[in-house]
């Protein structure tokens, strides 16, 4: 029974901090940031999107980053992938690095967003990757060498300043993966 009126409550508090109202949003992103769960994370994103105010879309961020819970990996991971939110990505991913939670199995995930996503989208990642914890999983790494080959035969269309952070991303899998055959990654 508690676990419903905690619900209830979080689903008030994600109401209030889109209401527009200044003392409902403090109220709200207050019970958040005490009471809040992994199960609200989708709901915070889509204020993200669609909040213009510059003050609320930080703190949104900000609570995104304080989350401590291993189960929110996941949840964040699927936000930050899907198509639907890229609008938010470069927030969403400045949230990860910012967090203290370890994203290490997903190092080939962010491989791909930073190849696929414009040039912040590719700092973050790279910030991100810099920031996890490892140790990392041989196929993880091996999946991100696969990534960073397609790209770099590809790069013919890409900035300067992407393909510096890229080859920054490849010098770091390159280092975690001594055991395995790196010299693809660097042509």
């Amino acid at each position: 029974m508690a676990d419903k009126k905690i619900s209830k409550n979080l689903k008030k508090a994600i109401i209030d901090v889109g209401s527009g109202n200044q003392k409902n949003i403090e109220k709200g992103l207050k019970f958040i940031s005490e009471k809040g769960s992994p199960g609200i994370i989708k709901d915070l994103v889509e204020l993200l999107m669609k909040s213009k105010d510059e003050v609320l879309r930080k703190k949104i961020e900000g609570l995104l980053s304080d989350i401590q819970k291993e189960e929110a990996i996941e949840i964040i991971m699927d936000l930050v992938k899907d198509d639907k939110y890229s609008t938010v990505r470069t927030n969403i991913l400045n949230s990860i690095w910012n967090s203290k939670l370890d994203y290490s199995k997903y190092i080939a995930d962010f491989v791909f967003l930073a190849i696929e996503g414009d040039l912040m989208q590719s700092v973050e990642c790279l910030t991100a990757i810099e920031n996890m914890m490892g140790p990392f999983e041989e196929h993880h790494l091996l999946e991100a060498q696969l990534y960073l080959k397609e790209y770099h035969s590809n790069r013919i269309n890409e900035s300067k300043q992407k393909n510096e952070i890229i080859s920054d991303i490849a010098l770091f899998i390159k280092d975690q993966n001594e055991g395995v055959d790196a010299d693809l990654l660097l042509e």
